[in-house]
């Protein structure tokens, strides 16, 4: 009953000033106050931000492989015409073969489609970002306006300045949990998409271990494996111009797998470093070590402002990057990229 009386006689202050009741002196001290716990600790806008804006080299990684999965899907293409000479052939395990040929046209076929959904995730969680930082943004400055009209409190009500703390926190846990969400979405699909490469790297040593096995000579090197293995069935019957195209697109095969796993491990390893940085802001929040001056609300809206214009002008460059990628893709003009098995009979 004593409670309840003390806040009724405090009710028009939260009602006028929208003051925490259990911030008020005195009132702080009834039992009922004690009953919801609030983080402690100094929120740190300005090293959250510092972390945040690695993520801006994972978006310009992402943009420069954009055209990656269309290269890819190209020299799937040549795959295909090298298992029909494989199937016309006179290998003795031919029929094997074609079957690997198969799985691995299937598996980077999947690598391409998912490369180009992981790229694409990227960008989408580099949107979601920007929203987060936007949303702080509209909390803090709502809150600094409303801390500008009530500071005339501040001779009654001392901590009325820093009523907002709590919430400050509450806010910098929000962003930073929001965000480590979607680093923690993109690495296991990073994850995921490694083990295809994986998977394509592991057809590759079957092929090669088949094709030795059939007395077929080639080099150790398993880059030029498949264009080693055209040249040496009959698939080079045709014109040289033809014969050129096809080998630097067999060629090319390795090379792509190659850039594709440096792609995603590299950006597994930078999302990993991102994720390390939140979870170490997390700790620090409730470590003693965390001490100093309060920094006035309005420096942490110029952090994040700075930051996330940061991050737009890269956004921004990333779609343009990408833009100018797909256009040379489309203007592109390459001879002898045409389907090359019309003869493929022939080599039986």
């Amino acid at each position: 009953m004593w409670a309840a009386s003390q806040l009724s006689h405090y009710g028009f202050l939260r009602f006028f000033t929208d003051l925490p009741i259990c911030s008020i002196p005195l009132v702080n001290r009834l039992p009922m106050c004690g009953l919801h716990s609030s983080p402690h600790g100094r929120p740190e806008f300005d090293r959250l931000i510092t972390v945040q804006s690695a993520f801006e080299e994972v978006l310009e990684s992402s943009s420069h492989s954009s055209i990656l999965p269309l290269d890819m899907k190209r020299s799937e293409a040549s795959i295909r015409d090298l298992k029909q000479v494989v199937l016309y052939s006179n290998l003795p395990s031919k029929h094997e073969l074609v079957f690997e040929f198969q799985v691995f046209v299937e598996t980077a076929r999947q690598a391409s489609a998912d490369l180009t959904r992981f790229n694409s995730r990227i960008g989408r969680a580099v949107d979601h970002i920007i929203s987060i930082n936007k949303h702080t943004l509209q909390v803090l400055d709502g809150w600094a306006l409303e801390a500008s009209s009530r500071s005339r409190l501040s001779r009654f009500w001392p901590s009325a300045n820093t009523l907002t703390e709590p919430h400050l926190l509450q806010q910098y846990l929000r962003h930073t949990s929001a965000i480590e969400q979607q680093i923690n979405e993109l690495i296991l699909e990073a994850q995921a998409l490694l083990a295809i490469l994986q998977s394509l790297d592991d057809r590759l040593d079957v092929i090669h271990g088949i094709v030795t096995r059939d007395g077929v000579h080639v080099q150790d090197n398993r880059d030029e494996l498949f264009a080693q293995l055209w040249t040496q069935l009959g698939g080079n019957r045709g014109s040289v111009q033809r014969l050129d195209a096809q080998l630097r697109l067999l060629s090319e095969v390795s090379v792509y797998r190659r850039t594709a796993w440096a792609h995603v491990s590299g950006t597994i390893l930078k999302l990993q470093a991102i994720a390390a940085g939140l979870e170490d802001l997390r700790e620090r929040v409730g470590a003693t070590e965390v001490l100093g001056d309060d920094v006035p609300l309005r420096q942490h809206v110029e952090t994040i402002q700075m930051g996330l214009e940061r991050l737009e002008r890269q956004r921004e460059e990333s779609r343009r990057v990408e833009t100018e990628g797909y256009r040379r893709v489309l203007d592109r003009k390459v001879p002898g990229e045409e389907r090359m098995i019309e003869s493929a009979r022939v080599h039986r």
